[in-house]
């Protein structure tokens, strides 16, 4: 009766980490009190830390030769300390690499493979998961506490169906650790490697008619419009 009533106690606690409000600092602290679980303070970051921000980048750059310009965009990435996480073109008309770069030297990579020709297109995004990844990681040592304590409780258990109960729960947590591990890998890789979509380009080259139409239109154009 006893471990019956200490692994309810322990099933309402799973209940209550799995519950969406519960990822507030505030009801991770009060479960701290109650239970002894560690609390969600424990996880947060210094006031002086940066904040975790995952950069995604898309550049569009027109170049002389196409493949000599992919080739230089890759030795700048490995130089860089990164890597190509895909590829894909059409001859020599154009070609897309999907770029890992490391956080500390991103700016200066960026800065060089724009300067492989003339920027068409340049986009810039930062999206912060620092709440997130601090809230997973309090939940998760939540949950591994709740785990070892139902390891313990079940070295205690004699009754099958205190067994039974007890391993059910013990895989339900350890899926839900898994899940929250894997899910802090995934945003400490993208915090530390930004991902920049490079898409190269072959200048056009204007035949005759080509600079006459141009000339035209700019003509034209400046009939309506000085300047923007």
């Amino acid at each position: 009766m006893k471990t019956l009533f200490r692994l309810g106690v322990l099933l309402a606690l799973a209940w209550v980490l799995a519950l969406p409000g519960c990822k507030s600092k505030p009801r991770a602290m009060a479960m701290d009190s109650a239970f002894g679980v560690a609390s969600a303070r424990s996880a947060m970051p210094a006031a002086t830390s940066p904040r975790m921000l995952v950069w995604n980048a898309d550049l569009t750059v027109e170049v002389w030769n196409v493949s000599n310009a992919v080739a230089q965009a890759i030795s700048l990435t490995q130089g860089s300390g990164g890597y190509v996480e895909q590829k894909s073109g059409s001859g020599e008309e154009s070609a897309r690499l999907r770029l890992r770069l490391p956080i500390a030297t991103f700016t200066n990579a960026l800065g060089a493979l724009e300067a492989l020709g003339t920027v068409q297109y340049r986009y810039l995004q930062a999206q912060d998961v620092t709440e997130e990844y601090v809230d997973t990681d309090a939940r998760l040592k939540n949950l591994v506490v709740l785990r070892d304590r139902l390891r313990q409780l079940l070295e205690k258990a004699t009754e099958v169906k205190d067994l039974l109960a007890i391993e059910g729960e013990l895989s339900r947590i350890q899926g839900e650790i898994d899940s929250m591990e894997n899910r802090m890998k995934l945003l400490k890789g993208q915090v530390d490697l930004a991902a920049l979509d490079l898409t190269l380009q072959r200048k056009q080259i204007l035949g005759p008619l080509g600079y006459l139409v141009k000339g035209v239109w700019w003509t034209i154009e400046k009939l309506f419009i000085l300047r923007n």
